[in-house]
Parts: structure tokens; C-alpha cells; sequence
């Protein structure tokens, strides 16, 4: 039975970086911390009275913004309380506080399969029969429990020396559960079985994901590839699996029993128990470089669901930095923006800022040695006199309230600003092919245009739609009045394009075919008030548009010298895509901090993504935009 105990009241003064923070017999220091998710921080911990290492989830209530953020927390405790095998990751106790959940678990010390994968390379049959036993016989307990996990993937497996613990349960469902989830697709689509695509989730839905996982690990890529989610659905249903190398008919057949697109036909977990391959007597041990190098940079923490922004930086390229410091659970996106003069907004002048902007050397494919850029700009706002403060992008006590106000207010105009540049760059290229997924993203950043300068205009009205302090005596400030007119004369631009966009799509045919899809057609209208929901569905068709032009581009490019600059016929395509990512990490920080503009404003740098000047691209570039897509698992 689970554990659950409420934490007494801790001390709100500043705890040194040293100190060790307790709950009840477990402790932690917080400068261990292993791992970042999207409300949540994890670090190494310890049980005091037996000096057993544990993981520490510190999850932060004010980051669950939703009632799906709430009950895929409940989904991960309840599928965890109720197992207790070894080929699970255990949950020892939960707490609760009144800012914080604390979920004590056990801590697995050999990174994940994942990891394994991007470091060591394809793995070797032998090795994967033992570990893929182990899998199975978790699995085994979560069925007699009735639970589905709906996220196997190598990330999801975590490694106990050379024991594998399944993990990352936010997404599963239970018998207590199953009726409550939304009905919307969770996973990550290339471990998604042709149902799970449909909404329909069962054992047989991570029975394919364990077959696509073994593949991977063997051959170092997924069974199909395709541009879009449609695509890669139509091409499980219809293309075979084939194998790009050797390995056993023992092994092609365990593959092949797990990939059945009929999930009737699809092994059981009980089959693939019993199956020759894991059968057989000379299952090896586990050697080779060992598991314990490996570190699992967010234990604990699901991927799918969460924003994990990596040190890629380079050459000024899209880019994003480290994670705020420890007492924040935000993510910080720090981009120093490419781009080519494509998508320019033309007579209007920029909202800017100082900024100093480390530049960083990207690790894997570095470009250029570390520097640090500095601009200083002083630029009118739509031709008016606008004396800018100089703002910094640090959360400092010793600003006016004016002064922060005024800096939540350009952030916004600031973004509408990244979304012009982002449309323009939609409909000037068309990397995009899918039938009518152009038209939905189009319309989607229109929109998103829209919402936010309805934000806007509603301050000008009155109403305290971005959470600005004394709202009443500021808006009766002279410097807030120049920002109204500013407003007035964007909104009036953006909402020419917004209805020459939405006009566009009014034919009854073309219309009749775009909301077949129906999570797109819950969003389609011209109702400008800002929900959560909004950019949940954008960030899926922003996820269906990078994967088909990362596609498309695969088939165009032929890799050169990473300093060489690429093709002026595809540099179109690879700016687009590098916006794309950008605009989804954004869309993804918006619902973090939806109660918290101030938060975006910050977290964003969204000044200097607005401010990026053109610079030509390499192919070290594009080696780079797909290594960002890699790891922000999109």
C-alpha cells in the first residue's frame, strides 16, 4: 500500500547550495539535481536511515496549470503504487506540501536504453536478449494490473546497472484511471501502433512500441520513416518491416510478432515470454563498456510531455541555453536567431532591447570558438519617440512596477512580431506537401497573432488580461499610451492578414476537408480568447510540419563540409524548419507560464529571437537543426 504522508511546514529563507533539504527520513542537496522536467526537478537523494541512494521528483504545483496536468501526476502515482517488480522503477513514498509533490523513488544508477543507443551505438543481439527478457517480465506485473503504459520507448527504460526498470509512467493508464483520461493522442508517434493513432490504447499498443524499441536498438533507427504522422500511420498499415542487417530468425520473428498491424493477430506479452528467441540457453551477460557511464540527464521525467531545451548553440544559430537556476522550474530558451532576409516585416521598426547574449560552442559539431555578442540598439516604435528602458532579462526586486509592466507588454508585441516573420516564411515556401497541413499551419500562427494582440487590446479597454501590477495606476501612465498606440497600429495590420487568411479558407469544399480533422476544427474559428487547448493542438500540427520538411530536406541534401554554405534552393527550407522548432519550444513555454507572463517574457529572450540578423547557412547548420529535433523529441 502506498505511503503518503504530509510534510510539515518547511522554512521559506534561503537554503545554501550546500545544505541538504529533508522530508521526513529522506534528504537532498540541491546542487544534485539529475534532471529537469516540465514542472518538476529530480535529484539524487537519500534515505537517512539506511544511507540508500534514491531519485527525489520534486514536482511544483504552480507548474501544473490544468486538470490534464493533474491527472497524469495521479496517472503516474497510482500505475506506480500498485507494482513491485524488479523490472520496475519503485515508488517508495509520496508527499505532499502546500507548494510541492515529492514523489521518493528508486534511483537507477546506468542512464536508459536511450542513452545507450546515442552512446554506444547499435547494440549487439546477444546483449538485448537478456535485457528484453527483463522488460518482459514487467511488463507481465503492469498487465495483471491491469496498467498500459502508453510511452515504451528506449528513453522510458531505465538501466539499474544491468537490470532494466521500466519508467516514466505520466502517461499510463490503470483500471481507476482509463475513464478519466482525454481522449488524445499521448506517446510519441514513432513507438505509436497503428491504433494508437485512432485513440485506442491497449496492452497489444506497447507490445508494437517494444518491437519498434528492439529494432531501434539493434539497428539504430525506427522501422519506417516518413514526413508526417499520417504518413508514418498509412506506411505501418501497408509497408512491411524490413530488416537493414543481420540478426537472427529468432529475432526477426520476435520483431515481426510484435509489429502485426492486426493487434488480434499481435503476440501477447505471455507469447513473447515463451518466444524461442528469449527462450534460448545462452542468453549472454551483459559487457562491454557497462551501463554505469551512462547518465540519464531527466530521470525520472517524461519526454513526450515535456520541453528539454539543450545546450546547441553555435554560429549564431537558433539555439537554446542551460536551465534556469534551482529555485525555478521553467525553462529557459536563449536564442540568438538565424536568418535570412526572407519574411522582413517592411516599414516597421523593431521593439528591441539590450541584450548580451552568450554565444555557445556547440559540443558535438562545434563552428566557431565561444564569444560573447553584444548589441545595443535604440530604435523607434512604429515611428514613434519612444525613449526604451533598458531592460534586463534577469527577475530583479528592485524594478518599478512600470517598468515591468511595459517589459510584459513588448514581449508580447515582440512574439506577434516572431509570428509575422513565421508566416510570411510559410507562404513563401512549400516544404510543406501533406494536403491541407500548409493551410492549418498558416492559419494556426494567424491566429496565435490574433489571440495575442486581443490580450493586448484588452489591456487598452481595461481588463488585466496579462496580470500586470497596479494595473489601475499604470495604465494612466504617459509611457503606457504610446504603447496602446503601438498596439492599435499593429492590431490593425495583423488583422488585414488574419482575414485575408481566414477568407481563404471559407470555400465550402476546402473547409469540408480541413475539419475532418477534428482536433484542428475545435480551434478553427476567429474566436481570439486564449486557452491552454489552443497551443496544445498547434504544437501537434507544428510536430506533423518539422518531420515532413525535415524529410523532404533528407531527400534533397547531399552532406559537404559542415562550413559550407548550403544551397540557395533548400536554404528556404532549412530557415523555415529552423523557425518551426523555435516556434514550438515557444508555443511549449506559453503553456508553462500561461499564468505567468512575466515568466515568458524572461524565459524567452523573446527580444532577441525578434531582433535576429541574416546570416547565410552552413551545412554544420542544418547538422545542428536536426540534432535539436532529435533532442527535443519532437
Amino acid at each position: 500500500m502506498l505511503v503518503q504522508q504530509q510534510q510539515r511546514q518547511m522554512t521559506m529563507a534561503p537554503i545554501p547550495g550546500n545544505a541538504r533539504k529533508v522530508i521526513e527520513n529522506f534528504s537532498y542537496a540541491l546542487t544534485d539535481a539529475i534532471g529537469k522536467g516540465f514542472s518538476s526537478i529530480v535529484y539524487r537523494g537519500r534515505n537517512d536511515e539506511t544511507n540508500e541512494i534514491v531519485a527525489i521528483k520534486v514536482i511544483d504545483k504552480k507548474g501544473l496549470k490544468t486538470p490534464l496536468h493533474y491527472q497524469l501526476l495521479r496517472s503516474e502515482v497510482e500505475a506506480l503504487s500498485q507494482l513491485n517488480s524488479n523490472n520496475i522503477m519503485r515508488l517508495y513514498k509520496v508527499y505532499y506540501t502546500e507548494n510541492n509533490t515529492y514523489l521518493i523513488t528508486e534511483y537507477c544508477d546506468s542512464g536508459d536504453l536511450g542513452s545507450l543507443l546515442s552512446k554506444q551505438g547499435i547494440q549487439k543481439e546477444g546483449q538485448l536478449q537478456k535485457l528484453f527478457f527483463g522488460i518482459i517480465q514487467g511488463y507481465k506485473q503492469m498487465k495483471q494490473k491491469g496498467i498500459v503504459h502508453r510511452d515504451l520507448k528506449p528513453a522510458n527504460i531505465l538501466l539499474k546497472g544491468q537490470v532494466p526498470k521500466i519508467a516514466d509512467f505520466g502517461f499510463a493508464t490503470t483500471p481507476q484511471t482509463v475513464s478519466t483520461m482525454p481522449n488524445v493522442n499521448v506517446g510519441s508517434p514513432l513507438y505509436m501502433s497503428p491504433q494508437a493513432f485512432k485513440n485506442r490504447y491497449s496492452e497489444k499498443s506497447d507490445i508494437w512500441a517494444l518491437g519498434v524499441s528492439l529494432f531501434e536498438l539493434l539497428f539504430g533507427q525506427v522501422p519506417w520513416q516518413a514526413a508526417s504522422e499520417r504518413e508514418l500511420a498509412q506506411k505501418m498499415a501497408t509497408v512491411p518491416v524490413s530488416f537493414p542487417g543481420y540478426v537472427s530468425d529468432e529475432c526477426r520473428d520476435f520483431i515481426q510478432r510484435c509489429l502485426i498491424v492486426d493487434e488480434n493477430r499481435r503476440a501477447t506479452v505471455e507469447e513473447l515470454e515463451r518466444h524461442q528467441w528469449l527462450q534460448k540457453q545462452d542468453l549472454q551477460v551483459i559487457q562491454g563498456n557497462g551501463f554505469s557511464s551512462m547518465f540519464r540527464g531527466n530521470h525520472g521525467c517524461s519526454q513526450s510531455n515535456q520541453l528539454q531545451f539543450q545546450n546547441i548553440q553555435s554560429n549564431g544559430c537558433l539555439s537554446t541555453a542551460s536551465p534556469l537556476g534551482e529555485t525555478q522550474n521553467k525553462q529557459l530558451i536563449q536564442i540568438q536567431p538565424r536568418e535570412s532576409n526572407y519574411g522582413k516585416e517592411n516599414n516597421t521598426s523593431s521593439i528591441s532591447k539590450q541584450s548580451n547574449t552568450p554565444i555557445q560552442q556547440q559540443q558535438q559539431q562545434p563552428l566557431r570558438s565561444i564569444k560573447r555578442v553584444q548589441e545595443s540598439r535604440k530604435e523607434s516604435l512604429m515611428n514613434q519617440s519612444m525613449n526604451q528602458e533598458q531592460y534586463t532579462s534577469k527577475r530583479e526586486d528592485e524594478w518599478n512596477d512600470n517598468k515591468k509592466n511595459d517589459y510584459i507588454i513588448v514581449a508580447q508585441m515582440n512574439f506577434c512580431r516572431y509570428l509575422y516573420r513565421v508566416a510570411a516564411l510559410i507562404d513563401k515556401y512549400r516544404f510543406v506537401a501533406t494536403s491541407y497541413l500548409r493551410e492549418k499551419l498558416l492559419f494556426l500562427v494567424n491566429k496565435n497573432i490574433m489571440i495575442k494582440m486581443n490580450n493586448l487590446k484588452e489591456l487598452i479597454d481595461g481588463h488585466n488580461t496579462l496580470i500586470l501590477d497596479k494595473f489601475q495606476q499604470y495604465i494612466s501612465n504617459p509611457q503606457f499610451g504610446k504603447l496602446s498606440a503601438a498596439i492599435n497600429q499593429y492590431n490593425q495590420k495583423y488583422t488585414l492578414q488574419f482575414n485575408t487568411v481566414w477568407l481563404s479558407l471559407q470555400n465550402p469544399e476546402q473547409k469540408q476537408l480541413l475539419v475532418v480533422d477534428k482536433k484542428f476544427d475545435a480551434v478553427f474559428d476567429d474566436n481570439f480568447t486564449e486557452y491552454e487547448s489552443f497551443y496544445i493542438i498547434l504544437n501537434s500540427i507544428l510536430r506533423s510540419a518539422i518531420k515532413e520538411i525535415e524529410y523532404q530536406l533528407e531527400q534533397q541534401i547531399t552532406f559537404q563540409d559542415p562550413q559550407q554554405l548550403l544551397p540557395i534552393d533548400i536554404e528556404g527550407g532549412v530557415i523555415l524548419l529552423d523557425y518551426l522548432i523555435t516556434y514550438f519550444q515557444l508555443a511549449s513555454l506559453i503553456q508553462e507560464c500561461f499564468e505567468d507572463p512575466y515568466g515568458f517574457a524572461v524565459d524567452s529572450k523573446i527580444e532577441q529571437i525578434a531582433d535576429g540578423k541574416p546570416v547565410r547557412l552552413t551545412f554544420g547548420h542544418y547538422l545542428e537543426i536536426r540534432n535539436k529535433i532529435k533532442q527535443l523529441d519532437i
